[in-house]
């Protein structure tokens, strides 16, 4: 059986856009927690909030997270739990 060429560009897309260390570790944070703030992410993550916003947008695009509005702030969660689960196990393989 083989995955037809939009499938495997689908998923190259997908590795590429996550593929970031700092998108990598707004995945784990946001897998331990419900929603978070983009200036809540920030500081944890210690990251500048324009530069976050710049990757939360990226996540955003290709719908691995969502951003709700709430009076003047955004929050953000995941949408697709796969995605936890493949930086999850990526995470945990040792390369050496």
């Amino acid at each position: 059986m083989t995955m037809s060429d939009n499938k495997i560009n689908h998923i190259a897309v997908l590795l590429k856009s996550i593929g970031h260390p700092i998108r990598i570790k707004i995945i784990r944070l946001l897998s331990h927690h419900s929603y978070m703030s983009v200036n809540d992410i920030s500081i944890a993550l210690s990251v500048e909030q324009p530069v976050m916003s710049l990757h939360l947008a990226v996540l955003r695009k290709i719908n691995v997270i969502k951003a709700e509005k709430r009076g003047k702030n955004a929050f953000y969660s995941l949408v697709n739990v796969n995605i936890k689960q493949i930086v999850s196990i990526a995470y945990y393989t040792n390369l050496d």
